[in-house]
């Protein structure tokens, strides 16, 4: 049997018994997640609207089966900062560990690992053999970056003092940008480079293999509207998956093409 056929049966079962057993009263309306709309392949909007991607459709599972819904709220990047500053919202996908987030949000378990690579345009010999960020900056090369991003110390120091990132909203600018020759590097997410270079077919583009950060993510929950006895069986729920290996193989399963590639080789 087809995996995604396994998942909509399994989901259509806990849906209908755990709707009936629902002992959260988180799950009495729907959960709120504040996202940005624009965060290939993790979370995006389809040609009819609908909000897809790896974690949203991760995040809607494990709801289902704990027998909880899910509204999604789309907010440019900065707008869901605020959100997220304000409170106004139950959970938020894709987030890093902070010492101060930690004090503000409850964490989930980590769901996956985001590594940090560079892209470049394939014919920049300068760039080609560079194997680290200091090399990079050393080139004085111009380097577009998600501003709100956060890419680890290095590369925070490195956005405070280095006078040559360039600032786009999008991953989707950023490599277009690349693509045009108006920068010369994009730092971001390993597998939304991969996927976004195979969504907009750039084949002038490659990732290089140094990695220049990796850190585990996870979902954060509101201490105001979600109870720390919901995040422990949420984490129950996402722990099963990584038992049963069902958790890899959504993420395998849903990955571009490229991406898998890039995964094979690394």
């Amino acid at each position: 049997m087809p995996l995604f056929i396994k998942y909509l049966l399994l989901t259509l079962l806990t849906s209908y018994s755990c709707f009936a057993l629902a002992k959260f009263d988180e799950c009495k309306t729907s959960l709120r997640l504040s996202s940005t709309s624009e965060w290939y392949p993790y979370i995006y909007q389809d040609e009819n609207g609908v909000s897809t991607g790896t974690d949203v459709e991760l995040l809607s599972l494990i709801l289902t089966r704990m027998g909880c819904k899910l509204e999604v709220f789309h907010f440019p990047e900065r707008r869901a900062l605020l959100e997220l500053k304000l409170g106004r919202f139950d959970i938020v996908l894709g987030a890093s560990k902070t010492a101060d987030r930690a004090k503000e949000f409850f964490y989930s378990t980590a769901y996956r690992n985001e590594i940090n690579k560079f892209a470049y345009r394939a014919d920049d010999a300068d760039i080609t053999p560079t194997k680290s960020l200091q090399r990079l900056l050393n080139l004085n090369k111009i380097i577009a970056i998600n501003y709100a991003g956060w890419y680890g110390e290095e590369i925070e120091t490195a956005k405070s003092k280095y006078p040559n990132f360039s600032y786009s909203p999008t991953t989707t600018n950023r490599l277009k940008m690349l693509h045009l020759g108006r920068v010369d590097a994009v730092i971001d997410d390993e597998m939304v480079l991969c996927s976004e270079l195979q969504r907009n077919d750039y084949r002038n583009i490659v990732i290089n293999t140094e990695v220049l950060f990796e850190t585990p993510i996870y979902f954060i929950f509101n201490k105001e509207s979600v109870t720390p006895e919901f995040v422990t069986e949420f984490n129950n729920t996402l722990e099963s998956m990584k038992v049963d290996k069902s958790l890899a193989e959504h993420f395998y399963q849903q990955l571009p093409k490229r991406c898998k590639a890039e995964l094979a080789t690394s």
